[in-house]
């Protein structure tokens, strides 16, 4: 694709309620029509982004890490006789977990679930 400076005008159809929802698109993201049209064309494709079981897949290999980097951190403060301070670690956890509305209970039905009863993750 060469890219030029000069801009030529171009025809476009659509039905007049199609056309209202472009309109409305392109004011809410503060942009012109042309410039939302050409910018939405030229957008990648979302079948170019990973798919969501690729996503999950990643995920559960972060998840899995972080569980583990808590279980060496969980068993190094034990080894110093500092088991308060993983209790105290959870309890910030589980605080920051319930003020962040982005976060809270969103895949527990409300509940948040830091750790089991022994101190461990689970």
């Amino acid at each position: 694709m060469t890219n030029t400076s000069a801009t030529k005008q171009r025809a476009v159809k659509a039905t007049d309620s199609e056309w209202e929802i472009v309109r409305a698109r392109a004011k809410a993201s503060r942009m012109s029509v042309s410039a939302y049209v050409v910018q939405r064309a030229l957008a990648p494709d979302v079948s170019d982004s990973p798919s969501r079981a690729t996503l999950s897949a990643r995920l559960d290999r972060i998840e899995s890490a972080v569980l583990t980097l808590c279980e060496v951190e969980r068993m190094r403060l034990a080894e110093r006789g500092e088991d308060d301070g993983w209790t105290e670690a959870l309890r910030r956890v589980a605080l920051r977990l319930r003020t962040d509305p982005t976060r809270a209970g969103s895949d527990t039905g409300g509940t948040v679930v830091v750790g089991s009863g022994d101190g461990g993750f689970g």
